[in-house]
């Protein structure tokens, strides 16, 4: 027959296996790495289109001018104007 002792020292090893197996896994597992590489990506992205087409970005400039141009280029090739 176990006594008391025992028993709660069979517990307390079996929960120290159990815990140091579980952390030596999730030290492993490299699904959640992906996700994680995959979310700094899509923000350094969603950044640089910000950047790029904002309402300052040099995107809007050019297409800005370039509108300009051919405003002017039209408006000058109709008679009467």
């Amino acid at each position: 027959m176990y006594s008391l002792v025992s028993y709660v020292q069979g517990k307390s090893i079996a929960s120290y296996v159990y815990f140091t197996e579980t952390v030596r896994r999730f030290g492993k597992d490299k699904r959640g790495v992906t996700a994680v590489e995959y979310a700094i990506v899509a923000a350094g992205v969603a950044a640089v289109v910000t950047v790029i087409f904002g309402d300052e970005g040099p995107v809007k400039g050019m297409l800005t001018a370039v509108f300009e141009k051919i405003k002017t280029t039209v408006e000058s090739s109709i008679p009467g104007k």
